[in-house]
């Protein structure tokens, strides 16, 4: 993983750790639902061209925001 991908993922956290309004968590929603269809078009594309390499480093980066979107159900649940 590129040091400017992991930077990404742990700024994301922290900030989804801090949120405290229904509405910021939405937000981190949102952004993470967009980076996960960006990532699939891209994943399409690597397999496309046989890049299996590139593919393999795609899923690596959905996992990470597989991850957040878990912690995002989480945090919607009620106390």
């Amino acid at each position: 993983m590129d040091n400017q991908f992991l930077m990404e993922i742990m700024d994301i956290n922290e900030k989804l750790a801090e949120a405290q309004s229904e509405a910021a968590i939405i937000e981190f929603e949102s952004i993470v639902r967009a980076k996960q269809e960006e990532l699939t078009d891209n994943l399409s594309r690597a397999f496309e061209q046989d890049d299996f390499e590139k593919a393999k480093e795609i899923l690596t980066k959905m996992r990470y925001f597989s991850n957040i979107e878990e912690k995002i159900k989480l945090k919607m649940i009620p106390l």
